[in-house]
């Protein structure tokens, strides 16, 4: 029960993200050790951006889950933005997990700011605490 009562909430959380896009959406495809991520956002170059993550496993690797992120800019420019965040969670394989992601969205293509590659570590606690660190793609559309 609990289990489902936490899997409502992030799928409520990821249609209220989605429901109040109107203009800039991003998308990423984040690697991190043994699992994928695909990930869907509001402009991550606003003070304030969120972004529903959905675990991709694979034939191997059978994890399937969702996370729903909220993140604050601390420091933005033209090439890079850092950023810290708070993800609350939920997997196949725990009950429910929560992290502080620190990460680094650098930007490096001068004519192609909406690119970005994202560094991001995360301390977090899903059944034992554990450091998880992820690489990855974004890109946001905007209308210009």
């Amino acid at each position: 029960m609990k289990k489902s009562l936490l899997l409502f909430l992030m799928l409520f959380c990821s249609f209220f993200l989605v429901k109040n896009v109107t203009a800039q959406v991003h998308a990423g495809l984040y690697h991190g050790g043994v699992l994928s991520q695909i990930g869907v956002g509001t402009d991550i170059d606003k003070k304030y951006f969120g972004e529903v993550r959905f675990l991709a496993g694979d034939v191997v690797n059978y994890v399937y889950g969702i996370e729903a992120l909220g993140h604050v800019n601390l420091k933005r420019s033209d090439w890079y933005n850092v950023h810290l965040g708070l993800m609350l969670g939920i997997s196949s394989i725990d009950n429910g997990k929560f992290g502080l992601p620190i990460g680094l969205s650098f930007k490096p293509l001068e004519n192609h700011r909406q690119f970005s590659i994202l560094l991001e570590g995360t301390p977090m606690y899903a059944y034992d605490f554990t450091v998880r660190a992820n690489i990855g793609l974004r890109y946001t559309f905007r209308k210009d």
